[in-house]
């Protein structure tokens, strides 16, 4: 991994799943992020291997929760780059990617394979649990009014494919 995330976003998401009890099981990586300025870039590593060690003790369903209250918690930010309707979002997801990771290698992007009016597949090989990805994207569609009504994620090697639908 080469990419690097701005600080400003990794913080907001990290915070938000730290801001419960997962701050007592995680002390180091609140300090981390404590001491994170916005308008850096960090390691994509350390990102990735926070967000594994909370999935190692949270589970899936508390990182598909944690997911979409951090997307929502990070949601104005997404706006502001432009990414203000879920066509702009959803269209290339790489896109709106590109915005808060640099340098991004092929395996950390998310890659929309197609778009329809209630139906999107994407695919990645990101080392970020399945499960957050799904949380990611419930509240990218919370955040434009949509509600998902259906998921479905199939692992095939290395490559996770997505498929939601929504109302």
């Amino acid at each position: 991994m080469a990419g690097q995330i701005l600080g400003a976003y990794c913080k907001a998401v990290m915070s938000s799943m730290l801001d419960a009890t997962a701050t007592l099981l995680f002390p180091q990586h609140r300090k981390r992020i404590a001491e994170m300025k916005d308008d850096a870039w960090y390691p994509m590593e350390d990102y990735v291997r926070m967000i594994q060690d909370l999935h190692a003790k949270l589970g899936d369903t508390t990182m598909t929760a944690l997911g979409q209250a951090a997307v929502q918690k990070t949601f104005h930010l997404t706006k502001a780059q432009g990414f203000d309707t879920m066509e702009k979002v959803f269209k290339d997801f790489n896109a709106l990617s590109a915005a808060v990771v640099r340098n991004a290698t092929p395996d950390e992007a998310v890659r929309t394979v197609s778009l329809t009016k209630d139906t999107v597949v994407m695919e990645s090989e990101s080392k970020v649990p399945p499960s957050l990805m799904v949380g990611y994207f419930r509240g990218l569609f919370f955040g434009f009014g949509k509600l998902v009504t259906t998921e479905t994620v199939e692992r095939k090697g290395d490559t996770v494919r997505y498929t939601l639908k929504w109302l």
